[in-house]
């Protein structure tokens, strides 16, 4: 039976050499192989360092000892887990610390050895106890998190947009839109993305990739820079800048001359549609293409035929798992006054119970219930973390068996009231 010894640290720098120590480079040698990247080359591997920096990081490794000649050297980990902390908006623009979690891999020789659930439940204590309401992933596979009571609370659309010549919108769009160098994004885009963040259930806070991608900075295929990028930035009346697009030509090799969008962030809808009636006009392009558009985005009622907007994908985004049912019920607003009975189960009993929501259509006080009171809905707590952001309808989840409707009407109910005004949409992953 192999033994294994767990370590949790910052990435860190070698005084010395200039370079990442070397247990931060091991780390990051784990995961390029648990999520099949390409070896870091020096500079690579210093700016993924200090962008791990920059977000507070925390990394936690699995070693194993070397079982037979030849194999990885043992300082590489046989697993990583690392967590980092942003704020959240919960909806109506309040911003709640999040316990994000990221780079979880199990090398293939050490599956079904309990390191992911160790490292999880471990994980996840330690950040009920610290106070965190909740935690958040993405993740790179569907079936891994649910028995860990995350539930998915937000998605996104991948989207064609043909814009070919007859391309217009209803309305005339102000058009207060300038191309720019892509480096200015560095300074404007983190103040333009955190005006959208408050508009936006279940956005948070970015990582530092994304400020690298959006300036070409970083091509996270190949981990070097990328000098195809081109961006505009929408200026509002006073002239502040109030959205941006981040984007390259796909070039000629594809069906159609395709523009991809690398980044959009709208923190008004008249740079929404300002910014969309710009890429349209891009001369040698009849089509847009972007992976990560809202659920709910209004573009296909901007324009005359909404039909020129394709939906080609929809994936799951933000993985929510409750750790207090009670602080982060009480966080979040309440647009729709009513009272509820929920029982939850956690099947690792870190929250969990029967809980009384009564709201005034602004916030909601929640406390236990007694098992003597009747519940109008049962649920796990995935299933509590899918409605957290208002993202999920319960009248689908209790059609689908994950919800109880122990009370006829509940489910519609409650539908109303977890409702945030308009869908989740997080465009960023970690």
């Amino acid at each position: 039976m192999t033994n294994y010894r767990f370590e949790t640290f910052s990435p860190a720098f070698d005084e010395a050499t200039g370079a990442p120590d070397a247990r931060t480079a091991k780390y990051f040698a784990a995961t390029s192989v648990g999520f099949h990247d390409s070896r870091s080359t020096e500079e690579s591997l210093k700016k993924r360092a200090q962008r791990a920096i920059a977000d507070g990081r925390v990394l936690t490794a699995v070693y194993a000892e070397r079982e037979f000649e030849h194999a990885i050297d043992p300082d590489v980990p046989v697993a990583t887990f690392a967590w980092f902390e942003k704020l959240v908006n919960v909806g109506g623009g309040r911003l709640v610390p999040g316990h994000l979690i990221t780079w979880v891999t199990v090398r293939p020789t050490h599956r079904r050895r309990g390191l992911l659930r160790s490292l999880m439940t471990s994980d996840l204590a330690e950040a009920k106890a610290a106070g965190y309401p909740f935690a958040a992933l993405t993740a790179t596979e569907g079936g891994i998190y649910t028995r860990f009571g995350f539930g998915v609370s937000s998605w996104s659309h991948a989207i064609e947009v043909d814009t070919s010549p007859g391309f217009k919108m209803l309305r005339e769009p102000d058009r207060r839109v300038e191309m720019c160098d892509p480096g200015v994004l560095r300074e404007l885009a983190p103040d333009i993305y955190a005006r959208f963040m408050r508009t936006s259930p279940g956005a948070m806070e970015r990582q530092q990739t994304y400020i690298e991608r959006a300036t070409g900075a970083l091509d996270t295929e190949t981990g070097e820079a990328d000098r195809g990028i081109r961006a505009a930035l929408h200026f509002d009346a006073a002239g502040e800048p109030d959205g941006y697009v981040s984007y390259k030509f796909a070039g000629q090799s594809k069906t159609l001359p395709t523009i991809d969008l690398i980044d959009f962030v709208a923190a008004t809808d008249d740079a929404y549609a300002s910014l969309w009636s710009f890429l349209a006009a891009i001369d040698l392009s009849t089509r847009v293409t972007f992976k990560e558009s809202s659920e709910d985005s209004p573009l296909p009622w901007l324009l005359t035929d909404s039909r020129r907007v394709k939906t080609v994908g929809t994936e799951d985004n933000i993985w929510l798992r409750i750790l207090d049912v009670k602080s982060a019920l009480e966080a979040r607003p309440w647009f729709v006054p009513g009272e509820l009975v929920i029982d939850i189960d956690d099947p690792l009993e870190l929250t969990g119970g029967r809980f009384r929501i009564t709201s005034d259509g602004e916030n909601a006080s929640v406390e236990a219930a007694s098992t003597s009171t009747p519940a109008d809905l049962g649920m796990g707590i995935a299933e509590l973390g899918s409605l957290y952001f208002g993202g999920a309808d319960p009248v689908i989840l209790a059609r689908a068996g994950r919800i109880d409707e122990n009370v006829p009407g509940s489910a519609v109910r409650a539908s109303a009231m977890f409702s945030l005004g308009r869908l989740p949409y997080a465009p960023n992953g970690f």
